[in-house]
């Protein structure tokens, strides 16, 4: 509490004003939960099922995200303490004495946890990589290399062999291993017993002849190198925050020199953290007295507590302004769509373009944009699992309508629930949504680099055989192109043929049962966050277009080959010629890749008479 807590604390304050002077405010509540978590010391879980999920891909990288190994070690601290007193419990049970019941027990416990990691992180990667349970044989090597090695003394050879091989397994693992690698699993045993080798390389040799002299330790024991080490944790605080400003600030991955000036701040603030905080929490002011110099701690054992609460406390107060601002926006806002301040998409009607009132603030304001989503979202239907959603859900339009049809596909399918819910409401048609996030309509599986989601074309069979079942008057069926698959979340198919069969898989049967299909082609995809474009240069600005690119969309072939499937393109409305402005009607057009809700609702009519409703 009084070494670690003071400097981090220190840092997610610096953060959290650095964000406010430097990010948009449609990143202010993102960096604040981080801020918070990182403060609570749960950031890692926060990283597992937050930054990673499919519904943040793109967003920026944390300021604070490397809090979350902070946190696994501190979740493990907490822990460990009352399984070493349980271990000592159990063994005086059974007459083994403590040194031999905490050995026993950590041993099982690393077993567990490293079984765990091997099995967890070629199921599911992202969440294991953050996962406590999957890290905790890693620590706990840590003291059963003490425990172990306590008393067993090596040869000087023994210390020398094991001090340089350490060093290499490290160094190969550093320069090595890929973030495509379903790591830690098995693969983070390199890493984790070179650095248990460097370790048991310092402990005190046997006597013999001495070969020290010839062993890395002998490196790591030159004084540069010790600061280094003394100094390593404000080091790890600071890094990464300076590293994630400097590319905000300079727009591009640093070079040399902006390697070199990282590097260099980094050092200086770890520095100053070390010796102004760190210390002085940890031993207070230093005094000479008689017999030597000696500390007299500014925080006493018991006081450490309540600083402890102030620290958390303060990191969180710190949180809570900037997440407000945001929130009071959000709460406020209220949709315009009905509006003729608002016509949106109408502005670019080809039929009927409406003219655009000026003066006019632009909805949804670009920092709530990102909280500009679909109903699916609110209901729970943004995933829908046909094996845990009961057929009575995620229902829209006019319940009682005479007519009905289904929505399915991806999250691009699901941006047009809501105007297809008010299109339903007014022409009688019930809306059934069956769109899963990351899961177009096809029986081709996505891979990653390391994982195959053969979850999704499972869950795409059983979900035909209820629209078949259901026989809706129409299925409307939209997705995502492999192209955002690759940029949003580095997924991908082996070629567009292959996912062209996987969508005609789908198409044909629909089209053997005599039910219409309508295929509604992807909207260009943004190459940069367009809320914080607009915010940051203006709703004119040209940095803030986004180019019309004639990227294929499989879903239109497949559609073609299977014939008399109806193909709507609505990309008119969102683009003249092969420029495609960041606010069209006073209405912000993206919030991501996905279309704002309050945009996509003003689609309703050019979706109504392409289907023949108006």
């Amino acid at each position: 509490m009084r070494r670690l807590l003071p400097a981090s604390t220190v840092v997610l304050l610096s953060v959290m004003v650095a964000s406010v002077l430097v990010l948009p405010q449609s990143r202010w509540q993102e960096v604040a939960r981080d801020v918070v978590a990182s403060a609570l010391q749960v950031q890692n879980w926060n990283q597992a099922f937050g930054s990673t999920s499919y519904e943040s891909a793109g967003e920026l990288v944390s300021p604070v995200q490397h809090f979350w190994s902070l946190a696994v070690e501190e979740q493990f601290y907490l822990l460990i303490p009352l399984v070493l007193i349980l271990a000592v419990a159990c063994g005086r049970k059974i007459r083994l004495d403590a040194k031999s019941s905490a050995l026993w027990f950590l041993l099982v416990l690393s077993a567990a946890s490293f079984v765990h990691s091997v099995v967890f992180s070629f199921q599911n990667h992202d969440i294991a990589y953050f996962a406590t349970t999957t890290r905790m044989w890693e620590l706990a090597l840590g003291g059963l290399t003490a425990l172990a090695f306590s008393s067993l003394r090596l040869s000087s050879l023994a210390q020398v062999v094991a001090g340089w091989l350490g060093v290499a397994m490290v160094l190969v693992s550093a320069v090595s291993f890929q973030t495509t690698m379903a790591f830690p699993g098995y693969i983070a045993l390199l890493p984790v017993v070179g650095t248990v080798l460097i370790i048991v390389a310092g402990a005190p040799a046997r006597s013999g002849h001495d070969l020290s002299r010839f062993g890395f330790s002998r490196v790591l024991s030159l004084r540069p190198l010790t600061y280094l080490g003394d100094i390593s944790y404000s080091l790890y605080l600071w890094h990464w925050p300076v590293i994630v400003f400097y590319i905000l600030l300079k727009g591009h991955q640093p070079g040399v020199v902006g390697g070199a000036s990282i590097l260099a701040l980094s050092l200086v603030l770890a520095s100053l953290s070390y010796h102004v905080i760190e210390q002085r929490f940890r031993f207070g002011k230093p005094t000479i007295q008689a017999g030597g110099r000696r500390f007299r701690p500014r925080v006493g054992n018991r006081s450490a507590y309540g600083l402890a609460a102030c620290f958390i406390v303060v990191s969180c107060i710190s949180a809570a302004g900037p997440w407000s601002v945001v929130q009071m926006k959000l709460v406020q806002a209220v949709s315009e769509t009905a509006s003729p301040d608002y016509p949106g998409a109408m502005a670019f009607d080809t039929d009927k373009p409406v003219k655009v009132p000026s003066g006019i603030p632009i909805s949804p304001d670009p920092a709530i944009a990102m909280k500009d989503m679909s109903r699916t979202y609110k209901d729970g239907c943004a995933v829908y699992d046909p094996a845990k959603i009961a057929d009575s859900q995620c229902r829209y339009g006019d319940l009682g309508g005479s007519k009905s049809m289904v929505l399915v596909g991806d999250s691009h399918a699901g941006q047009f629930l809501d105007p297809l819910d008010a299109m339903g409401r007014k022409h009688g048609w019930k809306v059934r949504a069956m769109v899963r996030n990351g899961c177009p309509f096809s029986a081709a599986p996505a891979s990653s680099a390391t994982v195959t989601y053969s979850n999704c074309s499972s869950q795409n069979a059983v979900s035909l055989k209820k629209i078949l079942k259901q026989k809706p008057d129409r299925v409307i069926i939209s997705g995502m192109t492999p192209y955002g698959y690759k940029k949003s979340l580095k997924w991908g198919w082996a070629s567009d043929a292959v996912l062209v069969e996987g969508y005609i898989q789908m198409l044909r049967p629909l089209q053997d049962a005599g039910i219409k299909v309508s295929v509604i082609a992807d909207m260009p995809y943004p190459e940069i966050s367009i809320p914080d474009c607009v915010e940051q240069k203006g709703a004119g600005a040209a940095e803030c277009v986004t180019t019309r690119k004639n990227l294929k969309d499989p879903l239109l072939t497949a559609a073609v080959e299977v014939g008399n499937v109806q193909t709507i393109d609505l990309t008119s409305h969102l683009c003249k010629n092969d420029s495609c402005p960041p606010v069209i009607g006073n209405v912000l057009v993206f919030r991501d890749n996905h279309m704002t809700t309050t945009f996509a609702k003003t689609l309703e009519d050019p979706l109504a008479r392409a289907l023949g409703l108006l």
